[in-house]
């Protein structure tokens, strides 16, 4: 009899216990641990991330910001010891872009690295191309490394794109067999730009590329057609396919010249 007194007591003594404790838990939490201010630049308590998160701070929180990827990477040699390279980059974010990513060739030593910048919009893929990289040994490899990107957001987009109108591809003999494509282009947007850039990428029948260069466009206007050519020095294999990529930085505060001559931002990316 006296046993099950005593755990009687024991049972009521515990939930006692964890009474006590429950009650002590929450004025502690109520009185003396950080609340969210979700203004401080620091995830605090029941912050999802700094300074966001829908129950504490009414506001949902950015998904995180993905790597730039790179889908593919060619090194390709023109003629003897003279190289181009071209990469094709990728940028999985939905609303972050970059006026200025900076990379880096790696050539294994054999040739000193090489550095250059870039842009690129938020879910954009695109093509980085340098030419006339010169070796007096033979280069096997490169490999294309992100350094650095300075993100921006950008919420609302409108999509620019110039129209190619008429294009070819001819290898041709003048002083010497070069290898050309030429094209005319349409600026279907209704801003002037400063510098339009083009890439041209030759590809085989296997889709592999067997070519690739750039040149610029500068003072692009409005509603106007504009052409271009760029060259090889070297009767290449026939291709099957061309793609032209033509871009603009669309981040550059300059690159935008308002009709009749003045200069504004380009508001509907910011």
């Amino acid at each position: 009899m006296m046993e099950r007194r005593t755990q009687k007591q024991l049972v009521i003594g515990l939930i006692f216990v964890l009474l006590i404790a429950s009650i002590s838990y929450g004025l502690i939490d109520y009185f003396f641990l950080i609340e969210a201010t979700c203004f401080d630049k620091v995830q605090n308590n029941s912050e999802e991330g700094i300074d966001c998160g829908l129950l504490a701070c009414g506001v949902a929180c950015e998904p995180a910001i993905l790597p730039l990827n790179v889908l593919s990477q060619k090194l390709i040699e023109v003629r003897s010891g003279d190289y181009d390279f071209v990469a094709q980059i990728n940028n999985p974010n939905s609303f972050f872009g970059t006026s200025r990513a900076k990379y880096t060739l790696d050539f294994g030593g054999v040739i000193p690295n090489r550095s250059g910048t870039f842009y690129i919009l938020p879910g954009q893929t695109r093509f980085i191309i340098v030419n006339g990289i010169r070796s007096d040994s033979t280069l096997t490899s490169v490999s294309i490394n992100i350094t650095e990107v300075g993100w921006e957001k950008v919420e609302v987009f409108e999509n620019i794109n110039f129209p190619i109108q008429r294009k070819s591809y001819a290898v041709v003999d003048k002083n010497g067999v070069f290898s050309e494509f030429e094209a005319v282009v349409l600026n279907n947007s209704d801003f002037d730009f400063d510098k339009v850039e083009v890439g041209v990428i030759l590809s085989d029948g296997d889709n592999n590329i067997v070519a690739a260069n750039r040149t610029d466009i500068r003072t692009f206007l409005s509603r106007t057609e504009r052409y271009f050519k760029v060259s090889w020095p070297v009767a290449l294999s026939e291709t099957a396919r061309q793609d032209i990529e033509i871009l603009t930085n669309v981040f550059e505060n300059s690159n935008f010249i308002k009709r009749y001559g003045t200069q504004e931002r380009f508001q509907k990316y910011y």
